[in-house]
């Protein structure tokens, strides 16, 4: 969006694109991957990532990204009639051969239609012609497709790898050799296994799933943004599928069988996506990462491998009687943050009933665990509202928390944070609690709002999930066609982004209920008699109603299912106990790494001169700072770190620039490990990092710092359209004289006001203040740039001139 004036909006760093690794191409088969939500949120998911990928890498085809913008932004985009577009290319979406949607979250398919809307692509299948784009829905939210399946033209379930390839390659011969009919290209689609086409589709539509992890395509050299996103790090996923069998968990039903990665092809994956994106955190994901044949081993080799480099890994929420003191002691090993599991039920009845079974054992021997190791943040997830539930499971909630309270304070000798956040259970399709309805409402705010005061009496942090946000969820993910006008309604009311708890608006659903005659709680709370026909009995997922219905039973009467790695519990899925798993058997590993036989030298300090133009300008001084850094360990400069148990680059930066104000001649100064051959790694540098580099040298290591060195900035301001006299009148008035003291001196030059401003020991220079007071003009309303910095020594000079000391 190189048009527009960025500064004018929230976070600008979401919609500048041109990011580290992006592919611009133009295929003959175009695809618009479209994620309904935010930037910082669809950044985040792997999903989007690998089939970005994917489709880049066929020849023919080309995949571009486009994300839900900012209220802001949709205002002024909607005012200027300017329609949605991708990053890469800035093509409108109704431009593409397919606009594809991840959905993740019930409540994100307002967005669906107000990015299609956004578009100028008719928001329903049968208002789209031969001129539109086949709009395809893929993610675990189509497991039901029956609330949307009027907005989608068709739809991938289950694993994507290999159908998005299918879909791609159905499209590329219907655009060369096909009648150019809509109604062909859809027919194509729906032959396709694994493809639901609403009105094509007659049986039921098999889940595809990939077998082999190994040889799965995976975005090693993904996008980097510039601005922070939710899961900011490299997320590699060690396996997929989840064999403990919680009956109220969809992903570990609709994602069977387990297949692992092995530990080998975990660590190359993981070199290369470090080498190409410079992040320091690779997150081992899976939905029960702890349950990964080989995690000891695995940490262990990635610690010996990356520990001297500051590499970290993460860990997801962990089941209780995952976490082993093998699992803490690599974990603590280069970084240290909070610790998160997740019991779901305080007591070991209902745990049984959701199949989540340990015991008082294995939960002391976990935190006992977690606090020795020296964590001192501990959140803990709970669920509320599941079925067989009573007032005990719920007063048990506090009590494991202070128990966990007291645990710490044996072993650590003081008090430490532990947070409880609680979320009321929502049923799900295709699970053995499908049948079952949600508590009411009333009930819900009942047993939170107990919650809350039991657990703030005990000095615990309480952390709650809106429950009108749970009530919609519940109406949609196991409605039937009749939410559609539903979700039709609540966004022509103004629904959208509705995960953000400042957008959510409850109103707008309430509006469309009573515009639509649907009764929200009745829907929610509708419980379904095993056996009868389901609105999403048209996917076939491979796990049979015959297996969610021994399970609910078995629920019922509190009887535990064994994980079915050790033995098969027939659930449908065409597969041997442990058939995917990984093989590779542990072995001694040294923990002693490569680096630690090398020579350890003094560190050397070299100051970088860059500028800061462009889009660019748009980053805020924190994007900057991660920019650079990831920049720098893209082009492995031996940077020195400092020490302690969050150890950060010894890397300093000159004042920071505003959001939206260019710099000419910004400066950094980094402490590295010698030998360091300046001329290469200016080189080197220069080819890894998005900005400009104008000059690099050695400095002496005791050099006073940037920002203590620096007093003094020239700005020129373009174009501000008033004479010297002008700002010589304005900063004369009462209301401006405060500047005087700060203005060095100040000049129009080819109508643009070019001014030295300093700091003084009471005044530190605020440019949007100054702007305002030489121009009348807010700082975002201008074109600003700052051209030189300078300290005083015996007369202003720039930090390439500074004398040490």
């Amino acid at each position: 969006m190189d048009f527009l004036n960025l500064s004018k909006f929230r976070r600008p760093g979401r919609y500048i694109g041109n990011e580290v690794n992006i592919t611009k191409k133009r295929g003959l088969v175009r695809f618009a991957l479209c994620f309904p939500d935010l930037y910082d949120i669809g950044m985040s998911n792997l999903g989007l990532k690998i089939l970005y990928k994917i489709i880049n890498d066929i020849p023919y085809a080309s995949a571009e990204r486009a994300f839900s913008p900012w209220i802001d932004l949709e205002e002024y985009l909607k005012r200027e009639g300017i329609p949605l577009m991708t990053l890469e290319t800035a093509t409108p979406l109704n431009k593409f051969d397919a606009v594809g949607f991840t959905l993740q979250y019930e409540l994100s398919y307002p967005t669906v239609l107000n990015m299609l809307s956004m578009a100028n692509i008719p928001i329903k299948a049968g208002q789209r012609n031969h001129t539109h784009p086949i709009v395809i829905a893929g993610g675990p939210c189509t497991v039901n497709p029956a609330p949307v399946a009027g907005f989608f033209d068709a739809f991938a379930i289950g694993d994507a790898e290999d159908s998005i390839k299918e879909i791609t390659e159905a499209i590329y011969l219907h655009k060369s050799e096909g009648d150019g009919k809509r109604e062909s290209i859809l027919k194509a689609l729906s032959e396709i296994e694994g493809v639901y086409v609403p009105g094509y589709s007659s049986k039921p539509v098999k889940r595809r799933y990939i077998l082999n992890l190994n040889d799965s395509p995976y975005p090693c050299a993904f996008p980097v943004p510039f601005t922070e996103v939710v899961h900011d790090r490299i997320n590699i996923e060690i396996a997929r599928g989840c064999s403990c069998s919680c009956r109220f968990c969809q992903a570990g039903m609709i994602y069977r069988p387990v297949r692992e990665r092995d530990p080998e092809t975990i660590m190359r994956l993981a070199a290369e996506s470090v080498a190409a994106t410079g992040y320091d955190e690779v997150s081992f994901t899976s939905l029960n990462s702890g349950d990964y044949s080989n995690l000891p081993y695995l940490l262990k080799l990635f610690n010996r491998k990356f520990k001297d480099k500051n590499i970290s890994f993460s860990l997801p929420s962990l089941r209780v009687s995952s976490v082993t003191e093998d699992v803490i002691r690599e974990i603590k090993v280069v970084k240290k943050s909070g610790f998160t599991i997740a019991p779901e039920a305080a007591t070991s009845r209902l745990r049984l009933v959701i199949n989540k079974d340990f015991g008082q054992e294995d939960f002391e021997r976990t935190l006992y665990s977690i606090f020795k190791g020296g964590w001192l943040n501990l959140k803990m997830y709970f669920l509320t509202g599941l079925p067989t539930e009573t007032d005990q499971d719920i007063e048990a909630i506090p009590g494991m928390a202070a128990e966990a309270m007291k645990i710490a304070r044996k072993h650590t000798g003081r008090s430490v944070n532990i947070s409880v956040a609680v979320s009321p259970f929502v049923p799900k399709a295709h699970t053995p609690f499908q049948w079952c309805g949600q508590i009411p409402m009333d009930e819900i705010n009942r047993k939170n709002s107990y919650l809350k005061r039991a657990l703030s009496r005990k000095g615990l942090k309480y952390k709650g999930h809106d429950e009108r946000m749970a009530l919609l969820e519940a109406v949609i993910a196991r409605g039937d066609e009749s939410v559609s006008p539903l979700i039709e309604a609540a966004w022509n009311s103004g629904a959208r982004l509705d995960a953000w708890t400042e957008v959510f608006d409850f109103n707008n659903w309430a509006n469309a209920a009573e515009k639509t005659g649907l009764d929200l709680n009745a829907l929610a709370e509708k419980s379904i008699k095993p056996g009868q026909p389901t609105p999403w009995s048209i996917i076939d997922t491979q796990v049979t109603d015959d297996y969610l219905n021994k399970e609910y039973e078995k629920a019922l009467s509190s009887e535990k299912t064994v994980d079915c790695k050790l033995t098969c519990n027939a659930c449908g899925v065409k597969c041997k106990s442990g058939q995917f798993l990984s093989d590779v058997k542990p072995a001694e590993i040294s923990d002693r790494t490569p680096d630690s036989f090398k020579t350890r030298y003094n560190p050397v300090k070299v100051r970088i001169v860059f500028s800061k133009t462009g889009n660019m300008k748009y980053l805020s001084h924190l994007e900057l700072l991660t920019t650079i850094l990831k920049s720098l360990r893209r082009a492995q400069v031996p940077l020195v770190y400092s020490k302690g148990f969050n150890p950060s680059p010894n890397v300093a930066f000159s004042p920071a620039l505003g959001v939206g104000v260019s710099g000419e001649r910004e400066f950094f100064d980094m402490e590295v490990t010698p030998p360091f051959n300046l001329n290469r790694f200016r080189d080197i540098i220069a080819q890894n990092m998005p900005l400009p580099i104008a000059d690099m040298f050695f400095i002496p290591l005791n050099t006073q710092s940037l920002c203590k060195f620096i007093t003094a900035y020239r700005y020129e301001i373009k174009n501000i359209g008033c004479s010297t006299e002008d700002i010589q009148s304005r900063i004369n008035t009462e209301e401006n004289r405060w500047i005087l003291p700060i203005l060095v001196r100040f000049d129009i030059i080819n109508g643009n006001l070019e001014v030295l401003l300093k700091d003084t020991d009471k005044a530190m220079v605020k440019l949007s203040a100054c702007v305002k007071a030489l121009t009348g003009k807010e700082l975002e309303d201008v074109d600003v740039s700052r051209k030189a910095m300078y300290g005083w020594q015996s007369d202003w000079v720039e930090p390439t001139q500074q004398v040490q000391g």
